[in-house]
């Protein structure tokens, strides 16, 4: 029974909803690592260090499970804190534009949330199975950092 291994069962809906509520949330937690990525960027840029960027956002409202699994990766280095590729993210992302699409829906968040995992998709690196974590290297290396 999936009540052994689930920490909550929220009926959402017919046959096909649970599926558009799992794209919803990944498009959520997408977004925060689009955000994440050009946040620390933008930080190192002006001379915030990735570290005392986190020092502010870790144990603050901000700060969430989410959160602490990205920043496993872009403070300590830990390439296994958050296993979903870029390649499933990217995958998610254009689903949920089609969702949007099939509802005439303007989706522009959505749209550069996907750019952004596209790009970093298609970037190299160690390749479109890095984790979504390691977009924050693709982010840096697009604005000139190493």
């Amino acid at each position: 029974m999936i009540a052994s291994w689930a920490g909550a069962i929220v009926h959402i809906g017919p046959c096909g909803a649970g599926h558009k509520m799992k794209l919803l949330n990944n498009f959520v937690s997408l977004g925060y690592a689009a955000l994440y990525s050009e946040a620390l960027a933008l930080s190192r840029k002006v001379g915030i260090s990735v570290d005392q960027f986190d020092s502010v956002i870790r144990g603050s409202r901000m700060d969430c499970g989410f959160y602490q699994t990205f920043m496993g990766y872009a403070v300590e280095g830990n390439r296994e804190a958050h296993k979903f590729t870029l390649t499933n993210a990217l995958k998610d992302l254009r689903y949920l534009e089609a969702m949007a699409d099939s509802v005439a829906l303007s989706n522009p968040i959505g749209n550069a949330v996907k750019n952004s995992f596209a790009l970093a998709s298609a970037a190299g690196g160690s390749g479109p199975e890095d984790y979504v974590p390691h977009l924050v290297d693709y982010v840096a290396r697009q604005n000139g950092l190493d």
